[in-house]
């Protein structure tokens, strides 16, 4: 009877050594949602401001230099905020699709250098008609574990589509 409860002894301490690896697991596992539940809020937050901002440039009939600028940093944001969503520890699927080298800003134009007193250059006003209007984007719903995805490939395909801009 002795040696049978020593095998059980042991068998209780391995099911205890278990249990305590499924906590410290199981708290691993919370603390790597919570930390995407925040990269999620912050992508999301980002993506508002940049629709916001270009929904007002492409509704704008004469929009400013600085409009530009503020939507170029709205973009900068966003792009900053994918980037460290892809940097996420366990559990996060890593999907190679997007293109960094096609969302660099563009050097700033001297004044010299536009058309119209508008502020954009022929090319970037052609560009711009290629792109479809804003009725027609996709509507995220915000719910799933990597919508954000979704948009980013979104932005891709946009920078696929446009015909590249030359560097003057």
């Amino acid at each position: 009877m002795s040696q049978y409860a020593e095998q059980s002894q042991k068998q209780c301490a391995k099911l205890e050594a278990s249990l305590e690896m499924m906590k410290k697991l199981t708290a691993s596992m919370h603390k790597t949602v919570k930390t995407l539940q925040e990269g999620h809020a912050q992508l999301s937050k980002a993506s508002e401001e940049t629709n916001k901002r270009i929904n007002l440039v492409f509704e704008e009939k004469h929009h400013k230099k600085r409009d530009r600028d503020c939507l170029d940093q709205d973009i900068q944001k966003l792009f900053n905020a994918y980037h460290n969503m892809k940097r996420q520890p366990q559990g996060h699927v890593m999907d190679n699709s997007y293109k960094p080298d096609a969302m660099l800003m563009k050097k700033a134009r001297s004044p010299s250098q536009y058309q119209d007193g508008d502020g954009m250059s022929y090319q970037e006003k052609e560009a711009l008609k290629q792109l479809p209007e804003a009725s027609s984007w996709p509507k995220f719903s915000g719910t799933g574990e990597y919508h954000h995805m979704e948009l980013m490939n979104y932005i891709d395909g946009l920078f696929i589509d446009v015909p590249s801009i030359p560097d003057d």
